[in-house]
């Protein structure tokens, strides 16, 4: 007797909760993953750290609270998330200490997912630094933790990104597109130059693996389904 087929792929994760330290971090990281995971029936949870209002150093306001909050939503929205949880840690300066890795574990322990997808540690942000850092904290008793590759202006580390999982976004390309576009602010802030390096980076990585497009990964741990 043949064995019944499964109805997703077995490679797939029901429930996916990413991690960003600010309202479009999630989105640049692995919007694209989200929006596939979405499409093939699973739960996706977004968790961001800050309210994500910031000034420059000489006090001119960049972006308001209400404005990242509402753009950040419109990004979700866009590609579907089953939630968007929005904490209140300093924009510029969140914490790894108790306060931050306490906060995710309530959180995982709430959701439950079989994936977590955070920032990498050797990012260039200091908030970025240290939410992956609580992320991976937070998640030590869940078994699959993959970080998202960083991307100008955080991605100029002397430690060079390592990609050693890709999900082919092909499909959602444009709907990762979208939502960042919902970042309006952000937008005007960096052009469609920034629009450009982030669709020209995900046909890199899906000249990697043979697609039209992908994002990658490096790996904390991965459980792997047979």
């Amino acid at each position: 007797m043949q064995p019944s087929r499964a109805r997703r792929d077995p490679r797939s994760f029901d429930s996916i909760v990413a991690v960003g330290a600010h309202l479009d971090d999630i989105e640049l990281g692995c919007g694209g993953t989200l929006a596939a995971a979405r499409a093939n029936g699973a739960d996706v949870h977004m968790i961001v750290m800050s309210r994500s209002a910031y000034a420059n150093y000489d006090g001119s306001t960049l972006r308001t609270e209400e404005q990242a909050v509402a753009e950040g939503q419109a990004a979700a929205a866009i590609i579907g998330v089953t939630s968007i949880d929005i904490l209140d840690f300093p924009t510029k300066d969140i914490p790894y200490d108790v306060s931050s890795v306490e906060a995710l574990n309530r959180r995982f322990d709430g959701l439950r997912p079989d994936l977590i997808i955070t920032h990498s540690p050797h990012d260039t942000h200091q908030s970025h630094r240290a939410v992956a850092d609580a992320t991976i904290s937070a998640g030590r008793h869940y078994q699959s933790i993959l970080m998202y590759e960083p991307i100008f202006p955080s991605g100029r580390s002397y430690v060079p990104f390592r990609p050693q999982a890709y999900v082919d976004i092909t499909d959602h390309v444009d709907v990762k597109e979208d939502a960042l576009r919902a970042h309006r602010s952000q937008w005007e802030k960096y052009g469609d130059s920034w629009l450009e390096a982030v669709r020209g980076r995900s046909r890199i990585r899906g000249y990697d693996i043979g697609t039209q497009h992908a994002e990658a990964f490096e790996v904390v741990r991965l459980e792997v389904r047979v």
